[in-house]
């Protein structure tokens, strides 16, 4: 009911009212009498002060008994249109609301579906680095046996080598000792 009597206050200066009279009209209405001129007496007495305009309200014409209907009416189609635009506008409101909500909810859809896809490749990417150090490790230890048996390799050539070696000590103190014991010189293979 006070919601009805404010927007029936805030539709009034809408359709003003008709304007004051100026000030100079008011001045000649005091001035101008509405009846002719008084007579003269001899013992004048001061009227002016107790000539005073009072406007009357103004009263709707007989003449004129539609205007208040079309006053009323235009004031009820102000008033239906008015709340037509603020269903509207709650409509508007509504549906940006809801345009946001489900563009939050795709977003966040979009954000969770990336995630997955993130932990699965990663995931993948995890196996595939595990497969490459099994792989690793294994090239790994068979470079290592490489080396292993190249280094028993190298070994047994060196102790041959050095067996050999003691076996040509022997041989040359050998032949030494017999030269020496028949005075013979050994034959070499230059010099002979």
């Amino acid at each position: 009911m006070a919601a009805e009597e404010a927007q029936k206050v805030e539709v009034e200066p809408e359709c003003p009212p008709e304007p004051p009279p100026a000030a100079a009209e008011v001045e000649e209405k005091a001035i101008v009498p509405l009846e002719p001129p008084p007579v003269p007496q001899e013992n004048p007495v001061d009227d002016s002060k107790a000539l005073v305009p009072v406007e009357k309200p103004t009263e709707p014409s007989k003449d004129k008994p539609a205007e208040g209907s079309v006053n009323r009416d235009a004031v009820l189609a102000r008033v239906s249109t008015e709340k037509k635009d603020a269903l509207i506008k709650a409509w508007e409101e509504s549906e940006k609301s809801k345009a946001e909500n489900k563009a939050q909810q795709k977003l966040s859809a979009i954000g969770a579906w990336e995630n997955s896809k993130k932990a699965d490749l990663e995931a993948d990417l995890k196996k595939i680095e595990e497969n490459l150090e099994k792989k690793k490790a294994k090239y790994i230890e068979k470079q290592k046996n490489k080396i292993a048996l190249l280094h028993k390799q190298a070994e047994e050539k060196r102790a041959m080598t050095e067996a050999k070696r003691g076996e040509d000590l022997l041989k040359a103190e050998e032949v030494a000792a017999k030269c020496r014991a028949t005075g013979t010189t050994p034959k070499i293979g230059w010099f002979s």
